[in-house]
């Protein structure tokens, strides 16, 4: 079963992604520079809905480095539920679902972990919420 985030974090979430489009994307840096901008981008469609990348960027030796970068799918309810974690600096990785089906229903899934990411990505959201004063 996988976690949707909260009230706040589905409010921030429909905030970031206002207005992108199927392979659109933004990034939004209200801070002068202050904290890092959020990068948003509608990367594919799966059975369940549209998937959407938020990520923190930074460069290091000329390389793009997610500090962190998510994945969530957006429901038919309007939910959002993390599908994958990725922070760069360490070499960390992680998804959620583990096996579908041709059909797309989910086989096997990380219940756990989805439990922590949602946990993780609703005081990201609150963060980036109170740092791009959205």
């Amino acid at each position: 079963m996988l976690k949707p985030l909260n009230k706040t974090g589905r409010a921030v979430m429909d905030k970031l992604i206002e207005g992108i489009t199927q392979g659109g994307s933004k990034k939004i840096g209200n801070t002068g520079g202050v904290f890092m901008p959020v990068s948003i981008e509608k990367i594919r469609n799966i059975p369940w809905g549209p998937v959407y990348s938020v990520t923190h960027y930074y460069e290091q030796n000329g390389d793009l480095m997610s500090d962190p970068g998510m994945t969530f799918v957006q429901g038919a309810s309007g939910k959002f539920y993390p599908l994958s974690f990725q922070q760069d600096n360490i070499g960390l990785y992680q998804e959620v679902i583990v096996e579908t089906d041709d059909n797309g229903k989910v086989l096997k899934s990380r219940p756990k972990l989805s439990a922590q990411l949602a946990g993780f990505a609703n005081t990201w959201m609150r963060n980036i919420k109170e740092q791009q004063h959205l």
